[in-house]
């Protein structure tokens, strides 16, 4: 059988568009065709699959050098997603010591959330809520991060199929097949490797629309400040296990605001029906008409600490694992699924044990696996009580203990790492 690892341009000539320095396509030989062989496939380039490709870097670097990265599109590629990062984003990537600032953010200074326009506001981290990117800017700032580490980034590349061999995986692509001893599946919700890992599991997946607008309403004035998020969960009692959202970001032509609608569908039973009418009504109460927007939706894979998250040769992170379901953040958990990853892929390669069999367990113990977990409790609680007095307990009388909740055991769970190592800063809440 013929190998070939890292194989440079001056064995291999030119490489196509969108690939690196490395050969793009299998070798081909006396007629027959051999799949390029590596140690690590990952499919997708997202922020799971270029965090696992840069933690790899960091914690095996020789390692790294035999990994591949799979990427359907191109960046900077179209991608749904609001683009809401918190304190977990920026020191995953510090970590990783890459600098945030290099991104064009938008800083959100109050979160509020609301039950009929009636609730609390709060700080995730000090003097700031979160921040906003554009999903396309800091997916291709990330590959790019990769790419500058030696690691191989073929782009415009279509995953077809994943089949198990008897050293690993195949990975058959538009543009010839790959071969590997372990797989990554940071390829979203709908992920292809996820079916490899756990082919009988059930599908039940979140669903999410949004649309962009203006930072200014053309018709009349809004009540939100420019500088703020609203979270307002009045769908609940309609059976939309979620809520709405408004937020500030910006566009290519200045800034604009994110609105959008969230229904985890955590509770099996009856749904809330379309989600469009909802984020009409909240459009239209704060002077916007949905018919002059573009209204798009896709699904969220939601985390469960029973879920499957690996199998031999194969890895799933990011929404392909699972995220959050009480909000939906994705980029937060994304980042630290390659982290436990990375870690994992470090030790089966060490041990030469292909199993897997702990990652789970790894997730579950991680300080990222602990705040999933809450926030599975959370949604579960939450969405549950779709009596209009329960939403209004929740949200308009029980601040204070949410607030302290979640800054101190959903979100700022990379503050618990450090603290874990005697490194982290104080917590959110003494900060605030």
């Amino acid at each position: 059988m013929v190998v070939l690892r890292g194989t440079t341009r001056e064995q291999s000539g030119p490489t196509s568009p969108g690939c690196s320095s490395r050969r793009p396509f299998p070798l081909r030989v006396g007629g027959h065709t051999f799949p390029m062989q590596y140690d690590v496939i990952i499919i997708g380039s997202g922020p799971s699959g270029s965090s696992t490709a840069l933690h790899l870097a960091q914690r095996a670097p020789e390692l790294a050098r035999r990994t591949l990265v799979l990427e359907r599109d191109r960046h900077p590629r179209h991608k749904l997603c609001g683009g809401g990062c918190v304190n977990d984003v920026d020191n995953t990537l510090r970590s990783l010591d890459l600098d945030p600032d290099e991104i064009h953010r938008v800083n959100v200074s109050w979160v509020n959330l609301h039950f009929r326009s009636r609730g609390f506001r709060m700080q995730l981290d000090e003097n700031l809520a979160f921040n906003v990117v554009r999903r396309s800017e800091f997916d291709a700032w990330l590959a790019g991060k990769v790419r500058e580490q030696g690691i191989e980034l073929m782009e415009e590349t279509r995953v077809l199929k994943v089949i198990r061999t008897d050293e690993g995986v195949e990975v058959q692509t538009d543009r010839g097949n790959f071969r590997g001893r372990v797989v990554i599946g940071a390829d979203g919700a709908t992920s292809i490797v996820r079916k490899l890992v756990d082919p009988n599991a059930p599908t039940r997946l979140a669903r999410l629309v949004e649309l962009y607008t203006p930072a200014e309403p053309p018709r009349g004035e809004s009540d939100h400040a420019a500088d703020e998020a609203y979270i307002e969960f009045s769908c609940v009692p309609t059976g939309i296990q979620g809520y709405v959202w408004s937020f500030p970001t910006h566009g290519e032509n200045g800034p604009m605001r994110n609105w959008g609608v969230y229904d985890s569908r955590t509770v099996p039973g009856k749904t809330g029906g379309s989600l469009k009418p909802v984020v009409a009504d909240w459009l239209q109460s704060q002077a916007h008409s949905l018919e002059d927007y573009l209204l798009q939706g896709h699904p969220i894979r939601m985390y469960h600490p029973r879920g499957a998250f690996a199998a031999p040769h194969a890895l799933l992170v990011g929404d392909a694992a699972g995220t959050d379901p009480m909000f939906g953040e994705g980029i937060g958990p994304a980042l630290g699924y390659g982290n436990i990853a990375a870690r994992a892929l470090q030790d089966a390669f060490d041990r030469n044990d292909f199993s897997f069999s702990s990652y789970a367990e790894m997730v579950r113990r991680s300080e990222l696996g602990k705040s999933l977990t809450r926030r599975a409790s959370a949604a579960e609680l939450a969405y549950r009580l779709r009596s209009p007095l329960a939403q209004k307990f929740i949200w308009q009388r029980l601040g204070p203990v949410i607030r302290w909740y979640l800054q101190e055991r959903v979100f700022n769970w990379t503050d618990r790492e450090q603290q874990q190592r005697g490194t982290a800063p104080q917590s959110a809440a003494s900060r605030n």
